[in-house]
């Protein structure tokens, strides 16, 4: 079982992505939280072995993926957003990100990610 833990501001975005991401069976989102700060301390309650998170709210960004990937070196960090620019890609991916998924790609694309 993938545990997942969602980071987006938008409360319905969340509960999409954990319907779709939970249909298969081998992913479980253990928590879905609104900002980097949430989603910092979630990351050491929850553990979970996979950080979703879009870079577009309170408190998220590199700053986030930069601090969780120093802190949880087994996370993986899969980056989920409207921004799909090179430069930024390459800086989520430098920040320690392991993937970047543009929120225009279609749903499978998010299940595979995180698998």
């Amino acid at each position: 079982m993938i545990r997942v833990l969602i980071a987006d501001d938008h409360p319905v975005v969340r509960a999409g992505y954990q319907r779709l991401l939970e249909q298969g069976g081998d992913i479980r989102v253990v928590a879905d939280v609104g900002d980097g700060a949430a989603a910092y301390a979630a990351c050491q309650q929850h553990k979970p072995d996979v950080l979703l998170t879009d870079l577009s709210m309170p408190g998220g960004g590199m700053d986030l993926i930069q601090r969780v990937c120093q802190r949880h070196e087994a996370l993986r960090v899969l980056v989920f957003s409207m921004h799909d620019s090179a430069p930024l890609v390459q800086r989520a991916l430098e920040a320690g990100a392991r993937g970047y998924i543009p929120k225009s790609s279609p749903p499978e694309c998010l299940v595979e990610g995180v698998r």
